[in-house]
């Protein structure tokens, strides 16, 4: 029988763009450069369902997270998971509060160090 390995892909819903972009705000670097500052998200944001360039969408709780927390309970497959759990997980990593704009370089620097 075949298996699917879990991966961070096998937790994001294909629409978490469009879902971030319902947000009203969004996150944009402050004036030094050290810090994020919480703004009111461009109307066409929302309009769209598109996020501006130079943005990305990053996730609180990130699916990475849920992976290494799994593969600890030694859970790898989507097999493995009880029924229901998977679009429970996915449901949750793909909410509304679980998802923010965030400018492209900090998301890139949060990935890098959640690799390490």
């Amino acid at each position: 029988m075949a298996t699917t390995p879990l991966t961070r892909e096998t937790f994001i819903s294909a629409d978490y763009i469009k879902i971030a972009a319902t947000q009203s705000t969004m996150f944009n670097a402050t004036e030094n450069g050290e810090g994020v500052e919480e703004v009111p998200a461009p109307a066409s944001v929302r309009e769209t369902g598109t996020i501006p360039d130079g943005f990305s969408v990053d996730f609180v709780l990130d699916p990475s997270t849920v992976v290494a927390s799994l593969k600890k309970q030694e859970i790898t497959t989507v097999e493995q998971l009880p029924v229901g759990a998977l679009e429970e997980l996915r449901d949750a990593i793909n909410s509304p509060e679980n998802l923010r704009i965030i400018p492209t370089s900090i998301h890139l620097q949060k990935r890098a160090l959640a690799e390490e």
